[in-house]
């Protein structure tokens, strides 16, 4: 599952949620206004974290390809160096 698909349900559910929960238990004008400030707070904090997260995962693959492929460079080159030396 791709990272775009996973929090694009991800909103629409906690959308849905938020609004089943606001039909179905109602409250005033301004209570309901803090409800909707709070739930989106709280989706604003839930992306972001999922998106550092992912953003922090993808560093880690990339450093990890990264010296990868240094550590077989530099094994080419002493490989060669060592043919040419012959």
């Amino acid at each position: 599952m791709n990272a775009k698909n996973l929090i694009g349900g991800m909103i629409v559910g906690i959308a849905l949620g938020v609004a089943a929960g606001l039909l179905l238990a109602p409250s005033s004008g301004e209570k309901t206004r803090k409800k909707l400030v709070k739930g989106s707070m709280k989706l604003k904090n839930n992306v972001k974290d999922y998106v550092k997260s992912s953003v922090d995962a993808l560093g880690d693959q990339f450093n990890a390809k990264i010296e990868q492929l240094a550590k077989t460079g530099k094994e080419t080159i002493n490989h060669v160096s060592e043919r040419v030396k012959l």
